[in-house]
């Protein structure tokens, strides 16, 4: 209801309220903007005036200002207010006050703050992109918003066999508060992100998209949601890595990545092990004196030349990957 509403019901039904007053026990949502309270008010009973937005009307809340301002609510802030309507005699007339059982922000007021919160804080923090991890013995954090940890291991089978329960973290959490606190000074190399589609709004906070921006690991983001859904949020996908629709896409954008990374581990690995023994036959031959003298310059050259092509060879593939990483 609105305060004028309310005004009107109190004024079509004091005489039932003042002979049943036993029977107006019936709790009221009203929802308003908090009034000044004016320093000539009158104190021996302290409240708090509930405007009307749209007409101005006025009703009395029986609660104190201060406590209002110790909740963190001020003039000018549009409340949700649930109490019981009384009455009380003021100056000969019978009056309507408000018996105030619980009052918070509206919901709109809070989107609006959290809104404009989030707007500020990425104006002064542009995302920063990451690239794929690549070292050996990388781990990842497969962190669920809403989603059960069952919900969370049945993905594991898409990741591919790089990805087991060895190198893999499961964690459910519930709100963006305990996935903030997850997110800040993760270890793993990979946040595999699910959030459920029931709290995609809660997680469009300033402090879980602080944490998301500035937390280390590569991050794939994926919402756990409905394909006639849509898309829960305009925000949130920008501030990622990777933004996938299904947990099946994340999934196989992981798991081709990570065989990538893999084949280049072993090519890589190969090249060394290469180097390593033409090293080593350069050195056998090294520590046989005898032999050594009669060996013919043209061996000698070609095999300084195989050694430093081998070098050469390495040095291009690794700068070849390192330029098409970054």
């Amino acid at each position: 209801m609105a305060p004028e509403q309310v005004q009107l019901l109190f004024r079509r039904r004091l005489s039932e309220i003042c002979a049943r007053f036993e029977d107006w026990q019936m709790p009221v949502t009203v929802r308003g903007v908090i009034g000044e309270v004016r320093p000539d008010h009158w104190r021996r009973r302290e409240s708090t005036p509930l405007l009307d937005e749209k007409t101005g009307t006025a009703i009395l809340l029986d609660i104190s200002p201060s406590l209002l301002e110790g909740d963190g609510l001020h003039a000018g802030e549009r409340v949700r207010v649930c109490g019981l309507l009384r009455a009380h005699l003021h100056q000969g007339q019978v009056m309507s006050r408000f018996e105030v059982l619980a009052v918070g922000r509206d919901a709109e007021e809070k989107a609006d703050r959290q809104r404009e919160e989030l707007l500020q804080f990425l104006r002064g923090t542009p995302p920063q992109r990451r690239s794929f991890p690549t070292r050996e013995g990388a781990r990842m954090l497969l962190l669920g918003i809403g989603v059960g940890v069952d919900r969370l291991k049945s993905m594991e089978q898409a990741l591919g066999g790089f990805w087991t329960e060895r190198n893999v973290t499961f964690r459910a959490v519930q709100g963006d508060g305990a996935a903030g606190q997850s997110l800040h000074g993760v270890e793993e190399d990979i946040v595999f992100l699910v959030i459920a589609g029931a709290q995609a709004v809660e997680t469009e906070s300033a402090m879980f998209m602080k944490a998301l921006l500035h937390c280390p690991a590569y991050r794939v983001l994926v919402y756990d949601a409905a394909a006639d859904d849509g898309l829960p949020s305009a925000i949130l996908p920008h501030m990622v890595d990777c933004f996938f629709r299904t947990t099946v896409e994340a999934a196989t954008f992981i798991r081709q990545q990570s065989s990538v990374v893999r084949q280049h581990q072993d090519e890589e690995r190969a090249h060394q092990e290469e180097l390593a023994a033409l090293r080593a036959s350069l050195a056998a031959l090294a520590e046989r004196p005898g032999e050594t003298s009669s060996l013919s310059p043209l061996f000698l050259f070609l095999a300084g030349l195989c050694l430093g092509g081998g070098l050469v060879a390495a040095s291009l593939w690794g700068l070849h990957h390192l330029f098409q990483g970054g």
